[in-house]
């Protein structure tokens, strides 16, 4: 309060009015504090929340990817759904405007920037390639593909193509965005939740784009665009080959607009292909020293090297020839892995009176056959028997494949009973088309010589019966790998051992018929020996070493396939008895791999364990 004067002279008093209390600086500053304060409650409760919701989601994927491979096309679309539900409402917990403003805060707004981006992509892989790959999964699964009246329906496959293309796009995409988040300035949590999820993205996309690739491919492989041709060979594991067994015999199948049909089997024998007085194909490095006048030659030893692209490319060449049809591809298939298929589908009875189930094809195929023609006592009497054995083993081909065909299978069992029979390396597949084959590698159904890579070395492990017999029925065999550091060079020392058993009957000189014990005559040996050559295929740039047979150190030839060094044995084994091989090989390079061996398929399954390896032992080089 202020005293003023007036014009005269009088004395007043003025009051001043107080500031009003909005103007006052603490009044703006308790605003700001307490929006700060709402702000960061509102916003670090909503962060909290967004995180478990992306936390819950997370976990999911591997249960989708769990219920996928078991068909279970339901559970993943509940999996689905409620995934997007996390990845959704994260969306939203980080989207508004307040979260947005807080990210220009500093220190702080680098990690809701990075968490709302995360929620972001989270949700768009979620709903643009989660959500229709679910839908999918319910119309493109085992049962939709089974063949109805011999015909595949082309239209389910055609259509996921399509949303494996989007989600593959999808994918690629949401792993650009993800790698773009910047976590230079973001807090461990956070930047531990940005590498999870591009581990995660980085993990799939390969996998979506092969299986975009290979689905894409499925229609035209299906002759979806013009009638395909493909030669099946029919391996016989009882005389075994490099890649399982003898092609014994060989058939047309032939697929138009999904429609599959399965020519006559065509025997290797009996003059239906002719023999070539020089391989049908260029014959690779090293192979003519190797196998001779096996490769290439003859219809029935396509199989004698172990690799499939050159079983194929000789089948090809040689089908050719003989019948004048062009071929777009060849399926080998081996009669073990015919016994896996009809895992599914109801007995099937033979003319014979035999009923075919899972459990009895190999036994009658591979062996019942055999004991069953009986006309002479040499191998040399046996061509009427042949010919009777013939005769079954088109008749079990051919109703395996039309029951298989005929949708009378139960389709998980089929895709179970494909997983297996491929893993085992008892299907193999090629195309002349480099598109397709790039497919079947990654399936790993091409046959292939072993690949090694930085982490682990791969040896082959390959038998062929040497005495013209099916006795391979009754061989067991097993494999074992041993590593040590032995040598001052750093490089690792190797070895194989491989034990060889010949199960057949004591009294097989008289209880067993010579269409099983072979020409043993010829091959002078007794009724029932088997004889093997073994060969094992070391990785390239190693170097093969030593070797013992029984224990006793033997001399090897130098063999290589293209840049394989290979080590091949012979040995025999009469009625009960073991043969024992073992080779060293002295890694290419220095440092520690893991050590696995591919081998054979035969008849009876091969052990591959663990050998102890003591320097002491192992040979020089």
């Amino acid at each position: 309060m202020t005293e003023t004067r007036t014009r005269s002279g009088d004395r007043r008093r003025v009051i001043r009015s107080k500031p009003q209390f909005y103007r006052r600086w603490w009044f703006w500053t308790a605003i700001v504090v307490g929006v700060v304060m709402v702000a960061g409650v509102w916003v670090g409760s909503r962060g909290l929340q967004a995180k478990a919701e992306l936390e819950d989601a997370l976990p999911l994927a591997s249960m989708i990817k769990t219920q996928l491979l078991a068909g279970d096309s339901a559970a993943v679309s509940a999996s689905v759904k409620t995934m997007a539900g996390h990845t959704a409402r994260a969306r939203e917990l980080t989207g508004d405007p307040v979260w947005r403003a807080a990210e220009f805060v500093p220190f702080a707004g680098a990690n809701l920037a990075a968490v709302r981006n995360l929620a972001d992509i989270a949700d768009d892989v979620v709903s643009g390639a989660a959500v229709p790959l679910a839908a999918t999964a319910a119309t493109l699964n085992p049962a939709a593909l089974k063949p109805t009246d011999g015909a595949i329906d082309l239209g389910p496959i055609v259509a996921a193509g399509e949303t494996l293309n989007q989600a593959s796009r999808v994918f690629s995409v949401a792993e650009k965005r993800v790698s773009g988040v910047d976590t230079g300035a973001t807090i461990g949590q956070v930047t531990a939740a940005v590498d999870e999820f591009h581990g995660f993205l980085t993990s799939i996309t390969p996998t979506l784009a092969s299986a975009s690739q290979i689905v894409n491919a499925l229609p035209d492989a299906l002759g979806g665009h013009s009638p395909r041709n493909y030669v099946i060979v029919f391996q016989n594991n009882a005389e075994a080959r490099a890649l399982g067994g003898t092609s014994l015999s060989f058939a047309l199948l032939t697929i138009d607009q999904g429609r599959v049909t399965l020519g006559d089997a065509v025997p290797a024998g009996f003059g239906n292909f002719a023999y070539f007085q020089e391989s049908v194909i260029p014959l690779p490095e090293g192979v003519d020293a190797l196998y001779g006048s096996e490769f290439g030659r003859a219809m029935s030893n396509v199989t004698v090297r172990p690799s499939f692209e050159s079983a194929a490319s000789v089948t090809e060449e040689m089908w050719k020839r003989q019948f004048g049809t062009e071929i777009n591809g060849v399926i080998s298939v081996d009669p073990v892995a015919l016994g896996y298929l009809l895992r599914g589908t109801p007995p099937i009875p033979l003319s014979t009176g035999d009923v075919l189930t899972s459990e009895t094809l190999v036994p009658l195929l591979l062996n019942g056959v055999y004991m069953r023609f009986w006309s002479g006592d040499t191998y040399v009497d046996a061509d009427a028997d042949n010919a009777a054995q013939d005769v079954i083993y088109a008749e079990i081909v051919a109703k395996t494949f039309d029951q298989l065909l005929g949708g009378g299978v139960d389709p998980n069992q089929l895709m179970s009973a494909l997983t297996q029979a491929a893993t085992e390396h008892r299907v193999l597949m090629w195309s002349p088309k480099e598109e397709e084959q790039a497919i079947f590698e990654f399936l790993g159904v091409d046959g292939a010589l072993p690949k090694s890579d930085e982490k682990t070395d791969r040896v082959g492990v390959y038998f062929q019966e040497n005495v013209g017999s099916k006795m391979n029925y009754y061989l067991k065999q097993s494999v074992s790998l041993g590593q040590a550091a032995c040598r001052a060079d750093g490089k690792a020392s190797y070895r194989v051992g491989v034990d060889l058993t010949n199960e057949i009957p004591a009294d097989a000189a008289t209880s067993v018929t010579p269409s099983i014990l072979g020409e043993f005559a010829r091959e002078k040996l007794k009724r029932g020996v088997q004889r093997m050559i073994v060969m094992v295929y070391a990785p390239p740039g190693s170097q093969i070493v030593g070797a013992t047979v029984d224990g006793a150190p033997v001399q090897l030839e130098s063999f290589h396939d293209t840049d394989y060094p290979v080590a091949k044995l012979i040995v025999s084994m009469e009625p009960g008895a073991t043969s024992k091989i073992t080779l060293d090989v002295v890694a290419a390079a220095t440092g520690t791999k893991a050590l696995e061996a591919e081998v054979t398929p035969m008849v009876n399954p091969t052990t591959i364990s663990d050998l102890p390896l003591d320097c002491a032992t192992v040979a020089a080089g």
